[in-house]
């Protein structure tokens, strides 16, 4: 069984730039090879990847270990022996600063001033001293100002969280790729003490990992309702701007492919047309035959932004109508701002065309989500 515990290696068989030359970012297109690899998943479904860390950062937390990386130590989750490369590359995380590697640095240290300097950060009364400074430090930072304690190497890795798995939307139907996952993976950059940092699992699937050679470990993370209705013939509102497209490029995949017979109507935004529209020819495509609606929002190609749920708003009186007449809502990608922003959408517009109060429409909204023909996959 391939689960969480045991997930099965596979390999990258295409890696290609989504954006265009001149985007303020990079998304790529990741193909996986899953032929042989008895891996089964729905459209909807995520994709738990586990990761390698950056060998260059690897390689600095061995040199700040005074240590060569052969060095043998028993992972301290499984008990498995490994090398200390091994360990550092598949299975810590090399990016999360916690009490226990201070005091474990307070019980070695030996100069004077750097033990009181701990020990100030580990008093109770300092906790937000504390927080502050281990979210602005990561391990390596750790060792590299206190280069000279000399914690013990097996008590060192047992400080380390555990490397979790990272998780992205299917983007691919398996009726339509048998022997193929795809995925819609956004490059995550960070500034860290001047240096640029990569986000481990996206840096590992864009740059990293070779074709045809690289393992990667995955399993099927089930979605228990973010899928297609039963009703084929049922319409779907799908809106996910970013990547937070990926999903609904499986849905229609496998809705072209089932012969549903259901409307398809698909918000998508980015921030600008030229470079940043994402899978373009397939939705145009679509569009074109009739097999979908497409309603655009590029927040920067005008001197006001626009966001998918302006579009919606523009579109008011269409989408009351399809939902009046049972059409799914789909949300994908950020929970933070954007699923927000297109809940409450949907409540102005209950207000407007269903002419709802405020708490009738909030209520109105709610049992949508309650009969589960409003779904959210936000992160």
């Amino acid at each position: 069984m391939i689960d969480r515990t045991h997930p099965v290696s596979v390999t990258l068989k295409e890696r290609f730039l989504l954006t265009k030359a001149g985007s303020t970012k990079q998304t790529h297109h990741i193909s996986l090879d899953i032929s042989g690899a008895s891996l089964s998943f729905k459209s909807g479904d995520s994709l738990g990847i586990y990761p390698q860390n950056d060998p260059l950062l690897v390689q600095h937390l061995i040199t700040a270990m005074h240590a060569s990386g052969e060095e043998i130590i028993l992972d301290p989750k499984s008990g498995v022996p490994l090398s200390l490369r091994q360990f550092l590359s598949f299975k810590a995380n090399l990016s999360r600063l916690t009490s226990p590697f201070l005091k474990l640095f307070y019980e070695h240290e030996k100069e004077h001033d750097k033990k009181n300097k701990l020990q100030h950060l580990l008093q109770q009364e300092n906790r937000a001293l504390l927080t502050q400074y281990l979210s602005m430090h990561d391990p390596l930072d750790l060792l590299s100002e206190y280069r000279e304690t000399n914690a013990p190497l097996q008590e060192l890795c047992a400080q380390f969280s555990p490397l979790l798995p990272r998780f992205y939307s299917v983007a691919s139907s398996q009726l339509a790729y048998p022997d193929e996952v795809h995925l819609t993976v956004a490059l995550f950059t960070y500034n860290h003490a001047g240096e640029q940092r990569y986000g481990v699992a996206s840096h590992f699937l864009c740059h990293l990992a070779e074709v045809g050679t690289t393992e990667i470990p995955v399993y099927a993370q089930t979605s228990h309702v973010f899928h297609l209705p039963e009703n084929k013939d049922a319409s779907i509102i799908m809106i996910g701007p970013g990547t937070g497209v990926a999903p609904f490029r499986a849905f229609m995949q496998d809705r072209m492919l089932t012969g549903s017979k259901g409307r398809n109507w698909l918000f998508f935004g980015e921030r600008n047309r030229q470079t940043d529209y994402f899978y373009q020819d397939y939705w145009e495509d679509l569009a074109a035959k009739g097999q979908l609606r497409l309603d655009l929002a590029f927040s920067r190609d005008q001197d006001h932004k626009v966001y998918v749920q302006q579009r919606m708003h523009e579109n008011a009186k269409d989408l009351w109508s399809w939902l009046q007449e049972g059409s799914y809502i789909y949300v994908c990608g950020d929970a933070h701002k954007m699923a927000k922003d297109v809940d409450a959408m949907l409540q102005q517009i209950a207000i407007e065309q269903g002419s709802m109060t405020k708490d009738s429409a909030k209520t109105h909204i709610k049992s949508l989500r309650t009969q589960r023909r409003y779904l959210l996959d936000v992160y």
